[in-house]
């Protein structure tokens, strides 16, 4: 019987997708909409007059206050109602996309941003300890493995629907988008969880003051806190190599942006592929293992990058494959996550996801120091020591996953 939830194991998965398609829509958004901006930066940039560092923190004011509320807000739903903690992350969610939207200049949109984040940063751990609350165990890595599916499908096409809509409509348009998806999502998880979720384990606790010593509970379990940096030191080898990757080609060999966008996107169309598939072999043949597959998947990619020179075809086959092997370790550790504490679900997810999207916070500025005089190479060798990194925490934490 699952813990939380109180649903047996001999429960069809299927019968849970009233349930998880809402959950699945609303983990769509947070990635949708950090990484979707991305295009629209030099636009901002040209129609307010302003450097193009200076739009770029847009980026920033959304992924601070995403990283850090992320800390407490398992926690918070843990304490007090976890459908009022998701309704009120739709509401900044889109709430925040419609300042976005109206913004007439710099500072309005930074604002909006950071309130944008709050809501991303209430949705993001509590979406994915509640499929852990629904699912039976012996399903959770499928279940987790759709959850990365929709996830990196916001990532892939996150830029392509921001960049058609700037075109043809204007870049306040992508932020009404965002908040419409926000909003319908969250009227469609109300309607679908009405009766259907069961009530908070820790809502008689007496208050705010209840979320610190669960705070605490979460940080002190035996293997959270080695999870979370493998996450962390696997999120800064993704990122590194897609960031510095591109910087490379187009101010070393001057590739286009389309063909680097290609490149890039590869990773995203293999992980959607691989995702599901990924936690359907990890609720086979142990999550761990799957995990460990897809470590070395991505070392030997990321050093063939680093062994061969740079040809299009040769780098785009790499970065399929370094996709696949990213898309495989991040199913099973976000299931390894998920079921690491049924008691403590909510504030263990949002522990990991804080310190795991540190890692994406992070990496462009550590591996700055080296790609300055290293240049590719050194940022190459660099992702692969944090890949083994990754690897050896999970031993770390292996008892615990036991």
């Amino acid at each position: 019987m699952s813990a939380a939830s109180g649903t047996t194991d001999t429960h069809p998965f299927r019968l849970e997708t009233k349930l998880l398609l809402p959950l699945y829509l609303g983990a769509l958004i947070g990635p949708m909409g950090g990484i979707g901006i991305v295009p629209l930066l030099p636009v901002l940039a040209q129609t307010w007059a302003i450097p193009f560092s200076s739009a770029s923190l847009a980026i920033t004011s959304y992924m601070i206050p995403f990283i850090i509320i992320q800390v407490f807000s398992g926690s918070l739903a843990q304490v007090f109602n976890v459908r009022k903690t998701l309704f009120l992350g739709f509401i900044l969610y889109a709430l925040g996309g419609i300042f976005c939207g109206l913004s007439p200049g710099l500072w309005s949109l930074l604002g909006s941003r950071v309130i944008q984040g709050l809501g991303a940063g209430f949705l993001t751990p509590v979406l994915m300890a509640q499929i852990g609350e629904l699912v039976p165990e012996k399903h959770l890595g499928k279940a987790i493995g759709f959850l990365g599916l929709f996830y990196t499908f916001g990532i892939t096409f996150g830029p392509m629907i921001s960049g058609l809509m700037e075109v043809h409509l204007g870049w306040p348009w992508f932020f009404y988008f965002l908040a419409a998806l926000a909003g319908v999502t969250g009227l469609l998880y109300g309607w679908s969880s009405r009766g259907g979720l069961p009530p908070s384990a820790a809502q008689d606790r007496e208050g705010f003051w209840a979320v610190l010593p669960i705070l605490r509970q979460a940080l002190a379990h035996p293997g959270v806190l080695f999870l979370s940096a493998s996450a962390f030191f696997l999120f800064m080898a993704f990122i590194g190599i897609m960031t510095f990757t591109a910087h490379y080609l187009k101010s070393s060999l001057f590739l286009s942006s389309d063909r680097i966008g290609l490149l890039l996107s590869s990773t995203g169309f293999s992980g959607i592929l691989v995702s599901p598939i990924a936690g359907y072999l990890g609720d086979r043949l142990g999550r761990v293992r799957v995990f460990r597959a897809g470590t070395v998947i991505a070392f030997i990619c990321v050093a063939l990058m680093a062994w061969f020179p740079y040809t299009y075809l040769t780098y785009l086959l790499l970065f399929l494959a370094f996709g696949t092997g990213t898309a495989m370790a991040w199913t099973t550790l976000n299931t390894l996550a998920v079921q690491l504490s049924p008691s403590l679900r909510k504030p263990v997810t949002s522990v990991y996801n804080a310190v795991k999207f540190s890692g994406y916070a992070l990496s462009p500025v550590v591996l700055a120091l080296i790609y300055g005089p290293f240049q590719l190479r050194g940022v190459q060798l660099g992702c692969l020591a944090a890949i083994l990194i990754s690897s050896l925490l999970t031993l770390k934490s292996r008892p615990s996953l036991s």
